[in-house]
């Protein structure tokens, strides 16, 4: 598939099938996960792509998106995302965003909700609380996580 017929629903993810550490099966909690959200201050809700799997950790979710980062297709500033969260402390619940084009939700996956369930609710939470800082988050001109 070429890079420009890739949709946005298919971007984010790694180029291999390699198991990342810290993965394992299943979709419903405990554990830890992260969604990408395209156009995520765009009218109506965001079109999502969750990373369908758990993780043990905070940690172990942070790694595995800055692998899906690095390895796979997710456009000009990929790399740059993957460096930001290299960089950054303890990982926990977070939202990295690249602009305007795309955020990427770390977040925890209590016992017995789905993960998509806890990522649109973690998400939905964070755009509402952040509305304020939406032009500063798109003008940046770089990634931040908040």
């Amino acid at each position: 598939m070429s890079p420009a017929s890739r949709t946005p629903y298919n971007m984010v993810t790694p180029r291999d099938d390699a198991p990342s550490p810290g993965q394992r099966d299943g979709v419903v909690g405990p554990g830890w996960s992260w969604a990408a959200f395209f156009t995520p201050w765009a009218d109506g809700r965001p079109s999502p792509k969750y990373r369908w799997t758990l993780f043990d950790t905070a940690a172990d979710a942070v790694d595995d998106l800055r692998r899906c980062l690095d390895d796979g297709a997710v456009g000009r500033r990929g790399a740059l995302c993957s460096s930001v969260l290299r960089k950054r402390g303890a990982p926990r619940e977070l939202v990295l965003c690249d602009a305007a084009e795309w955020a990427y939700a770390v977040h925890e996956v209590r016992a017995g909700v789905h993960l998509a369930d806890a990522a649109d609710t973690y998400f939905a939470r964070w755009r509402t609380s952040m509305a304020g800082h939406r032009f500063t988050i798109v003008n940046a001109g770089v990634p931040t996580v908040w």
